[in-house]
This record gives C-alpha cells, structure tokens and sequence, in this order.
C-alpha cells in the first residue's frame, strides 16, 4: 500500500522538474541588446571616447608611405644631420610593417652605409596613448644593434598624408626623424 504514494510522488516531482526545465528553456529577446553595462547605469554600445582609439590609429597608418625626408643624430646630439635617402614603408592591417631604405651618402650612419639597402619585415605594436611605436620580430639585413634596435623606443605623429617617426636612444635622446609621406 505504501508504493501508490511514493509512485504519485515520483510523478509529481518529475512533472514539476519537466516544468521547470520548459520554463527555463524559453527563448531570451529577439533584437540586439542596445545597452552594454548593467541597467542601474546604462551606456550605449561605443560611446566611450576611448573606444575604438587603437583601431583609429592603425587605420590612418596603414597604407604605403614613401621616405620623403631623413634626419641623424647619431651621438644623440641636438644637432641632426640630414641623409639622402629613399624607402618605402608598408603598414598593413594586421599590423605588420615592412621597411626598405637604401642610402650611399657619407652623412648615414655607418651600418646603413654598409648594407646600402636595409630591408626588414615585422610587427609593430602601436602605444596610442603616448604614441610610441614598437618593433618586434624583426627579421631582414639589418643589424639590430646598431641601426634599428627593436627595443629603441619610436614616437610616432601623423598629420594628414605625412607620418614621422622619431628613434630615442636609452637616454631619450632623439637619434633619428623620419618622414614619410602617404603614397596615393
């Protein structure tokens, strides 16, 4: 007699955990959610002023640029010296930059004198906020050393079609200014 409860009671909780598992499978809004923090203090989707920043700046980088003016100072002097260069710059969209510079005048530093054409290939790490550019995993016929070390720190400024690139020493001295301007 005892089985015809416990069977009824079975049944009960299977019907209330077949309700339960209906209830919760019901399906969520059909439109895009319009807001993307916490309802107490809603923000619309992208109306930070931060947003997007990175993004903006790779896009105004990426593109051919070709050297239109080259400035040393090898010793970190005040004093830079102009060089008679030419080079093209690539930056793509995933973030790869390609440099080919060639140069024969005296004025160039020695290690860019002696390879004549200097041609690497690598990643650059774009540091919005104090705009600085980094050069990681360089490969090509440079000489990290003495002509383009990737920890060296760069500072980068883009003004309408014209980029200059400016190389610091560990001192924060400025040893090189580059000026590309935008091919198109």
């Amino acid at each position: 007699m005892r089985a015809r409860p416990l069977a009824i009671s079975c049944v009960s909780t299977a019907a209330a955990v077949i309700i339960t598992m209906i209830a919760a499978c019901t399906p969520g809004p059909l439109s895009a959610p319009k807001q993307a923090t916490p309802m107490n203090k809603p923000v619309a989707l992208n109306s930070d002023p931060s947003s997007g920043t990175l993004e903006s700046a790779r896009r105004q980088l990426t593109g051919t640029w070709d050297l239109v003016a080259l400035e040393s100072a090898p010793q970190g002097d005040d004093a830079r010296v102009p060089v008679k260069a030419s080079g093209t710059l690539v930056y793509d969209d995933y973030g790869n930059l390609t440099i080919d510079a060639h140069t024969t005048d005296a004025a160039a530093p020695v290690a860019a004198r002696e390879a004549s054409i200097l041609s690497f290939k690598g990643r650059a790490v774009l540091d919005v906020p104090h705009s600085e550019l980094k050069l990681m995993e360089l490969t090509g016929n440079v000489d990290p050393n003495e002509v383009l070390a990737p920890e060296r720190r760069r500072k980068y400024a883009i003004h309408d079609d014209v980029l200059v690139l400016s190389s610091f020493n560990e001192r924060g001295q400025v040893t090189a200014i580059a000026t590309w301007k935008r091919r198109g």
